[in-house]
């Protein structure tokens, strides 16, 4: 488990009770969410008066140079002033921008691990192949089991989450761990991809359309805008 799964076990205790709404309805709720504790995060975690005082003078200070009629060199003042007032705003919401996203960051990771991908229904097969070559890979009911060429097992992991990659274990999986674990580091094997069918929040549109992604991220979109406008967040 990697720093960004920690929460994983709350995240699902608290979809529990959301288990009879369909998956679009709940990755509704999930955006909500995830807008309301960013924005909040955010809000709370940023010089608020300093933001507003900081857009007014950035404000004023493209008008200044919109209404600028003159030459080149009168308006480099101008176009510096522009700047670093922009660069003084950044400086000011990009921290605050940054440790607010962590928690979602979080509960994105839950999600693409809950809601990316399932088990196959039973008779549909999933693909299974090794790297390197030479070996052989199998999806035998929820175990992984990769062969040598001769035959030999050298490989069998059991796999508590439906997972399209099982590999070994990566620097980066301390930030985000795979839910299936990992293959034995002292082992033949590198990686194994499976042809993991993903949850389908749509039966219609292209592939990329039907997953969790676009319906969950228009909508973090959508009510971060309004809680923005609403909050009057700077």
């Amino acid at each position: 488990m990697g720093f960004f799964d920690l929460p994983t076990p709350l995240f699902r205790l608290l979809d529990m009770p959301l288990a009879p709404l369909p998956v679009a309805i709940r990755l509704v709720l999930w955006a909500l969410v995830a807008s309301a504790l960013s924005m909040w995060l955010y809000k709370i975690l940023s010089p608020q008066k300093k933001l507003v005082a900081t857009e007014a003078e950035a404000l004023a200070a493209r008008q200044e140079l919109n209404a600028y009629d003159g030459e080149f060199d009168g308006a480099s003042p101008l176009i510096s002033r522009v700047f670093r007032t922009a660069g003084k705003r950044l400086w000011l919401a990009l921290p605050p921008a940054l440790a607010a996203s962590l928690p979602v960051l979080a509960l994105i990771v839950w999600i693409s691990n809950d809601y990316g991908y399932r088990f196959p229904a039973e008779g549909e097969d999933v693909s299974a192949e090794a790297r390197p070559n030479g070996f052989e890979a199998a999806m035998v009911e929820r175990r992984v089991i990769v062969r040598s060429s001769e035959g030999d097992i050298v490989s069998d992991l059991a796999l508590p989450r439906p997972t399209p990659v099982v590999e070994k274990y990566r620097w980066w999986n301390v930030l985000i761990g795979n839910p299936s674990g990992y293959l034995p580091d002292d082992g033949p094997v590198e990686s194994v991809e499976l042809s993991m069918p993903k949850v389908e929040v749509f039966s219609f549109g292209p592939s990329w359309f039907r997953g969790w992604e676009v319906l969950f991220f228009t909508f973090v979109i959508a009510f971060s805008l309004i809680i923005k406008k609403v909050g009057k967040i700077a």
